[in-house]
């Protein structure tokens, strides 16, 4: 036999041997699903061990459901930093009015009626600047005063008209004296002149109160030329600008109200126009609130309800009462506007001069919860994320920081209403304890792993575990 016979010989052979081992292989796996792998002779033995573990389990998973007896395992850390270092973080469980209340989104806004765009009444070019920007100013404050010729000759105007109401009045009384030595026709162009002179004078006094000087008839009567001529060239400006100016033509531009400059665009020498707002004063203490209500919830709204409102990036509510509702829907949003009023207290004092940081800023954004229903009471709640499921018990949990903020004792409690980011509690925890808010999820996996040995997949098991809690009362978990 040749090498190459013999190449093929030896191959043949191991392919047999391999196609004999896979039939062997598939024989043992044809048996082992027919019979379901048992072996003949031990199925009774296999069914009496079974049988005798089976209530050994039962009552190890009863034994130790009772090593609980109505108190769950507190969760503990090394150290309060160690708390800390793994996002624990907590709240205060507090008292909110948790009734019946609608939600809506606004957008803070000046009060419109004490909010002023103010411009110089005449053309002239800016005298003196006397309040900047950020300032708080009172009513009847100087804000800036501009030299405009059209003021000085308003003033000219007064005291001309004033010396010819004078001497035409002189006139009058000293014909009327004269027993007809002369012909009546002059007495009545006396009296014709008299009265054009009091008109002149009067429309004279009139121009200057329409540029807001604050002149009246009375008072300016009695005086002399040269009084009058004094007391017109100062005209609503303080004291202290005799001795800078001997100009008549200065004109100041006055607060209307209390407030603070949120505006000033001039500088000294700059030529100005009555077209062109110069200053912008607001004043801050209240604040409009312009809100989108859902459609659906705007036939339950009415005028003077009470809302609370929270600004983007403040944690404090500050409350509001709705004083006006929309007639027409939104076009875009298919929401109704209403507006809400709201005192806005400072937030710390600043320079001397200045007005206060407040919490509410114009243009920021802020919800509402408003009262629609009666008068609500006050509930304890706490932030939503301090609440969570546990499986393993079919309860809802809050984990309780315990003084020493390392150790943190979960609380079955009782839920009540959800109103935004809170939730209302009925029973478990009291005003002032500190719930975990941040972090809560972290110590609720840990609380799984504690019961997990204890509860495993059985469900009567998890059963028992609620009966064992059921005698727990609140004031008995207060107590822990």
């Amino acid at each position: 036999m040749t090498s190459e016979a013999k190449s093929v010989v030896a191959t043949l052979s191991s392919w047999g041997v391999k196609l004999g081992i896979l039939s062997i292989l598939a024989a043992i796996g044809w048996w082992g699903h027919s019979t379901h792998w048992t072996l003949p002779g031990f199925n009774h033995a296999d069914a009496a061990v079974q049988a005798h573990e089976a209530p050994a389990k039962t009552a190890s998973v009863a034994s130790q459901v009772a090593a609980f007896p109505g108190r769950l395992p507190t969760i503990e850390f090394d150290s309060a930093e160690a708390a800390r270092n793994c996002g624990i973080d907590t709240a205060v469980a507090e008292e909110r009015s948790m009734g019946d209340m609608i939600s809506a989104t606004g957008v803070v806004d000046f009060d419109q009626t004490r909010y002023a765009q103010l411009a110089t009444r005449v053309p002239g070019i800016v005298w003196r600047v006397e309040r900047r920007v950020g300032e708080a100013v009172k009513a009847g404050d100087i804000l800036v005063i501009v030299d405009s010729t059209e003021v000085g000759q308003a003033k000219a105007a007064l005291l001309e008209a004033a010396v010819v109401y004078e001497l035409k009045s002189q006139t009058l009384k000293r014909l009327e004296k004269i027993p007809d030595s002369i012909a009546r026709r002059e007495l009545h162009e006396a009296d014709a002149a008299f009265k054009l002179a009091d008109v002149q004078r009067f429309n004279a006094i009139q121009k200057l109160v329409n540029f807001g000087f604050p002149i009246r008839l009375e008072e300016i009567a009695k005086l002399s030329t040269d009084e009058l001529a004094t007391r017109l060239q100062f005209l609503g400006l303080p004291e202290q600008l005799k001795t800078e100016t001997a100009s008549a033509n200065l004109i100041p531009l006055i607060a209307p109200f209390s407030g603070v400059v949120i505006k000033c665009d001039v500088v000294k020498g700059e030529v100005v126009e009555t077209a062109e707002t110069q200053y912008v004063v607001a004043d801050m203490r209240r604040m409009w609130i312009n809100l989108d209500v859902r459609q659906e919830d705007a036939s339950r709204l009415k005028l003077g309800a009470k809302a609370l409102i929270r600004s983007e990036g403040d944690t404090d509510a500050l409350p509001c009462v709705i004083t006006w509702i929309g007639a027409e829907v939104d076009p875009k949003t298919r929401t109704i506007r209403a507006r809400a009023e709201a005192e806005n207290p400072a937030q710390d004092e600043t320079q001397p001069g200045r007005d206060p940081r407040r919490k509410l800023r114009v243009n920021s954004y802020c919800s509402a919860m408003i009262q629609v229903g009666a008068e609500p009471k006050t509930e304890v709640v706490v932030p939503n994320d301090a609440l969570h499921w546990q499986w393993e018990i079919g309860k809802q949990i809050v984990f309780v920081s315990l003084p020493d903020r390392k150790r943190f004792e979960p609380r079955i409690v009782t839920k009540g209403l959800a109103h935004d980011e809170y939730v209302q509690i009925i029973d478990g925890i009291s005003v002032g304890e500190q719930v975990v808010t941040a972090g809560s999820r972290i110590l609720s996996s840990e609380l799984s792993d504690k019961l997990q040995p204890h509860v495993g997949e059985n469900a009567a098991a998890i059963r028992k575990f609620d009966d064992v809690q059921a005698p727990q009362t609140a004031a008995a978990t207060l107590a822990h």
